[in-house]
């Protein structure tokens, strides 16, 4: 029984007990109050919804009606009769139905977890509906709009958002990842979908962020989309966002208890801490520039470049990842995997248009490389999986990276880059920090060091003993959540 349609029968039958004490009182005293109650219980027990309810469970409905209209009036024994049902529906399984909604396949990982946590539940009708999102012109018009609703493996087994609306399927959770609304300068998700109205007081909406974002350095910002003002939670990774959200939500005059934000990590790293390369087998076009003439695999760095370290760095940024390049470029035995944000292109057309003949220009260049990959699909992870250090500043990616344990190099941005190797670093210093997942800075040693410390780091890929995914956390207490809100 859907808990519900469980909480509103329990809290009926309260009201019938309630109601019970009255007529014993008025029977016999004043018939005008006596009916007048009667006609209520009446009405409440026929409004009963008996659809999931059990042959014994209307029986135990149907004499407490038969009682209660009954010329002889015996409240004692209509009590019982309550007791008996309410005691019926108490002892009843609570089913809950939770509804996923993802815009971007290649953002699923944020939900992953979670969702595998829900199938995992007996008691759990899980719903996974991709819904479309638009890209904007420059004057923040809606143009083509996009649906990646095929992208998803048979095994998550999505339902359409052309056949199916929320409110028909009426889930008692709802889990959002795109914070925006019609906020964001460059996509927008379906306006049906904004969060304002996902919000009923039946039901709970929970944000769970599709990024995670390294904050152990001085001047990160966090920016709130809109749509954390609207949920029922937000779910942070660390305790930092949840001062830094609400320190936001004070500066916007916006009322918060305090138990909006919710620390529980995110179900991404859960992906990262299982992350293996044989689940994700290379591309033919990924093996020939990946794999030596024997078969093995080059050392190979993972380069990231952000929305942030673009817009901040611009034409130093891409002078930059132009050094990145032409470095691997005479590195035959080394091999390099540049991904992009998803969306700099569009960025760069509504922010900063006169970089994209340049930009343009590195992408073309990195693909003509026989050790150089582009990597715009949807899914990172192969690149995560297959490489063996990263590089880059800020992000998502810098921040899931360290969890794999692998080495990370922040980049600086705006001086000439250094490629000598020199020798001269602590290796078992940047050892320790890679083990206990910190970044190493290329202005503390130089790329070129951190290069070749990199090639000689050995990760222990002993998994990792892990009681409770994040995920698993988070639709616990989602769960929770709903069962609060019901009553």
């Amino acid at each position: 029984m859907r808990a519900k349609d469980k909480q509103k029968i329990l809290k009926t039958v309260d009201k019938l007990v309630e109601y019970n004490e009255t007529l014993k009182k008025f029977n016999g005293s004043s018939k005008y109050l006596f009916d007048k109650i009667l006609r209520e219980c009446n009405k409440l027990a026929d409004e009963i919804d008996i659809s999931d309810c059990s042959s014994e469970q209307c029986e135990a409905l149907g004499e407490y009606k038969k009682l209660i209209n009954s010329p002889e009036h015996d409240a004692d024994l209509i009590k019982k009769e309550l007791d008996v049902f309410f005691q019926q529906i108490q002892e009843e399984n609570e089913t809950y139905r939770v509804l996923f909604l993802p815009y971007k396949y290649s953002m699923w990982d944020s939900f992953a977890s979670i969702f595998e946590a829900a199938k995992e539940d007996e008691n759990c009708e899980v719903y996974v509906m991709p819904i479309p999102y638009y890209d904007k012109d420059q004057e923040g018009n809606l143009t083509e709009m996009h649906d990646e609703s095929e992208s998803y493996p048979d095994d998550v087994g999505i339902i359409s958002w052309r056949g199916n609306q929320v409110d028909e399927i009426d889930p008692d959770v709802i889990f959002i990842h795109n914070p925006y609304d019609g906020n964001n300068l460059v996509t927008s998700i379906h306006p049906d979908y904004y969060t304002n109205k996902l919000v009923r007081n039946d039901r709970v909406v929970i944000y769970v962020p599709y990024y995670v974002s390294y904050t152990d350095d001085e001047g990160i910002s966090v920016f709130m989309g809109g749509a954390e003002y609207y949920t029922d939670y937000v779910i942070v990774q660390s305790e930092w966002y949840k001062e830094k959200f609400e320190f936001e939500m004070l500066k916007h005059n916006i009322l918060n208890d305090g138990n909006k934000f919710i620390v529980l990590g995110n179900p991404k790293y859960d992906k990262i801490r299982s992350l293996n390369k044989y689940e994700y087998p290379l591309r033919d076009d990924w093996k020939e520039k990946l794999l030596d003439a024997s078969g093995n695999k080059k050392f190979t760095v993972l380069l990231d470049t952000t929305f942030e370290v673009l817009t901040k760095g611009r034409g130093k940024t891409l002078k930059k990842v132009e050094e990145v390049i032409g470095f691997f470029e005479k590195q035959k035995d080394f091999a390099l995997i540049w991904r992009p944000h998803p969306l700099i292109k569009p960025t760069l057309r509504n922010m900063c248009p006169e970089l994209i003949p340049t930009y343009v220009k590195l992408v073309d260049r990195c693909k003509n490389l026989d050790n150089c990959i582009f990597d715009d699909t949807n899914d990172m992870h192969t690149a995560m999986a297959w490489s063996d250090a990263f590089m880059g500043k800020y992000g998502s990616m810098i921040e899931l990276y360290r969890v794999a344990k692998k080495p990370i190099i922040m980049l600086e941005v705006g001086e000439k880059t250094n490629f000598e190797i020199n020798g001269k670093y602590d290796e078992e210093g940047l050892r320790a920090k890679v083990s206990r997942c910190q970044v190493i800075r290329e202005k503390d040693y130089g790329l070129g060091n951190l290069i070749d410390f990199s090639m000689k780091y050995y990760r222990d890929e002993a998994e990792d003993e892990i009681n409770q995914t994040d995920g698993k956390r988070i639709y616990d207490f989602a769960i929770k959540a709903a069962k609060i809100k019901m009553k």
